[in-house]
């Protein structure tokens, strides 16, 4: 986990202005491309040479950039990395629909004959297509987000769209003139004359505008059937006046969960909190990361509160079981609780591990009590089978009356059977057997004093950033692994709660920004457990994502656990407006 837990080329042709998208990110670390074919997302940082397949980081031999308003990347490459065929037939290529015959200047799409200029271009003996004729070729979906300036490709197999009768497009806006930074209210009456639901897609609109002179405002409406209506115009003018900068504008009146630009972010001061840690020890399980025998991956002797964290791949050839024992090690009959738990297992997507495993522990209720007699083992969690190259998280808030020697294993699927699960005996016979594993050298285990940091901080001035995981700022932990006796390390400060006492936040608007790479988890705010993202992943550390506005109190409660498989360090940001300009959303 760590702190993070061809000769053709293929120009895809997207014009650079904003269109609405949900980056819903498929992360998988473990993923092949021997795999049978199924949805794939391509994700491409144009300005930083990077690409992600299905979140895991992929080399695209040349990298993809951005020229002249278009997007490119390799052509062959990404045929490869998508899992699509890329065959060669009569002296060309075929993708598709798409057939190339770049020596004869020739194309087909859908069987028709096209002018070679309309779906690519060669340069430098090089082979270009345009996105959109991979959108017709292909059913792909080619997304650019101008924010994050990232490509987004999605490949879903079997779509087609159907004839029906075109819809209506219609819109008015609220005045003719604004001042830039102004919002503008659109008012939207499309309609379909067979009644089918309708999808808008607009171009040239904005919340707000951000340069003056006209600017054109064009509905397209889809129905549901994919029939699209003849385009619809209206121009507005904006003013030199300015009412609002694009960061400003956004702090007021952007929905929650929206990020915005903000490329001085990290020159902000630094806020110096008041930090208290409490004792409660955190159990930490991520080595081995990739698990290649059944065995024990991390075993510690607790009384009192405990946090477990495990996070773990199955390598095995054959399905396993992510199992959490306890044994009372007193002489008396000891309790045990397990107060909180979330957990994800049996996926690949690293994204769904982290986010969801937190969103279920913050959503869980207690699970009851047990009680153990002395000497005596219990199961108190087993995972789904895990099937080779799938991964688990979990997390558990657990309480004990006494000494309980907590142990995290893997086992085999021939090792577990429903039996064995309830049997002490037979589960102190297994534990007996189970090997020890060795730590991988590179992820972390161990146990760790501190499970939740308090942090108290005022907020002064107008502008301020409080940095989490970054081991200078925000200390990371220190422990020792219990199996080996080794000291260890807790970078990122993975599994560690912070709560956040914000004081003198009255008028004041929070934002969070990822500033070490992904990340995807989340947040409470005021008890309101708030997804960062709600879809997909935060990447830009010039583009915070809002999370409050302090409209109401002059404190403000926030409580944050760093997500596995996510990069650290992230900053709070803090921004103070002015009361009137709070906006209650």
């Amino acid at each position: 986990m760590g702190l993070a837990f061809g000769a053709g080329f293929a120009i895809l042709s997207l014009e650079m202005e904003p269109r609405p998208i949900a980056i819903f990110l498929f992360i998988a670390m473990f993923l092949s491309f021997a795999q049978p074919l199924a949805t794939q997302q391509l994700i491409v940082d144009l300005e930083g040479g990077v690409s992600y397949l299905n979140g895991a980081p992929v080399s695209l031999n040349p990298a993809p950039r951005a020229q002249n308003g278009r997007s490119l990347l390799p052509l062959r490459e990404t045929a490869r990395v998508l899992g699509l065929p890329l065959e060669a037939s009569n002296g060309g290529l075929r993708l598709g629909t798409l057939e190339l015959y770049p020596n004869l200047k020739l194309a087909r799409l859908n069987g028709a004959q096209v002018d070679f200029s309309e779906i690519g271009v060669i340069q430098n003996d090089t082979l270009f297509v345009f996105a959109r004729t991979l959108e017709t070729a292909l059913g792909l979906n080619a997304v650019y987000d101008p924010l994050q300036r990232l490509l987004i490709l999605t490949y879903i197999p079997g779509v087609n769209a159907k004839d029906t009768t075109r819809p209506v497009a219609r819109f008015s806006t609220d005045k003719k003139e604004y001042r830039i930074g102004e919002p503008v209210q659109i008012i939207e009456y499309s309609y379909d004359p067979d009644g089918q639901p309708i999808a808008l897609s607009f171009t040239g609109r904005e919340e707000a505008y951000f340069t003056p002179g006209p600017k054109l405002i064009t509905l397209v409406v889809t129905n549901r059937l994919g029939k699209s209506s003849e385009p619809y115009s209206l121009q507005i003018n904006v003013l030199p006046e300015v009412m609002n900068t694009p960061r400003d504008y956004a702090l007021k009146y952007a929905p929650l969960g929206r990020s915005f630009l903000d490329p001085i972010n990290s020159s902000y001061p630094v806020l110096t909190p008041e930090r208290t840690d409490t004792p409660t020890p955190l159990l930490f399980s991520d080595s081995p990361e990739n698990v290649s025998q059944s065995g024990v991956l991390y075993a510690d002797v607790v009384s009192g509160p405990a946090r477990v964290l495990a996070y773990h791949v199955n390598v095995m050839p054959i399905p396993a079981r992510l199992v959490l024992l306890a044994t009372n090690l007193e002489g008396v009959p000891v309790n045990v609780a397990v107060s909180r738990l979330g957990a994800t297992s049996a996926t690949r997507v690293v994204a769904v591990l982290g986010q969801v495993s937190l969103m279920d522990f913050w959503n869980a209720a207690g699970q009851g009590q047990l009680t153990l007699q002395p000497g005596q083992t219990a199961m108190l969690y087993v995972s789904s089978p895990l099937l080779s190259g799938q991964g688990l998280n979990l997390m558990a808030d657990l309480m004990t009356t006494g000494r309980v020697n907590w142990t995290l294993a893997m086992l085999e699927e021939g090792l577990f059977s429903p039996s064995t699960s309830v049997n002490p005996q037979g589960l102190s016979a297994l534990l007996t057997n189970l090997p020890n594993l060795e730590p991988d050298g590179i992820h972390v285990r161990g146990t760790f004093p501190g499970a939740v940091r308090n942090l108290r901080v005022r907020l002064e001035g107008p502008v301020g950033r409080l940095v989490l995981g970054d081991g200078n700022a925000d200390p990371f932990i220190t422990g020792v692994d219990a199996l080996t006796g080794a000291p260890s390390v807790l970078k990122g400060n993975y599994g560690v709660t912070y709560t956040i006492a914000l004081e003198n936040a009255l008028g004041v608007a929070g934002a969070f920004v990822p500033r070490g790479g992904l990340y995807s988890g989340a947040i409470r705010v005021n008890g309101t457990l708030t997804p960062v993202p709600e879809s997909g992943v935060l990447y830009r550390p010039d583009s915070p994502m809002l999370l409050f506005r302090a409209s109401e109190s002059d404190q403000v409660n926030l409580e944050f656990i760093p997500a596995s498989g996510s990069f650290l360090p992230v900053n709070l940001l803090f921004y103070r407006l002015s009361p009137e300009n709070v906006a209650k959303r």
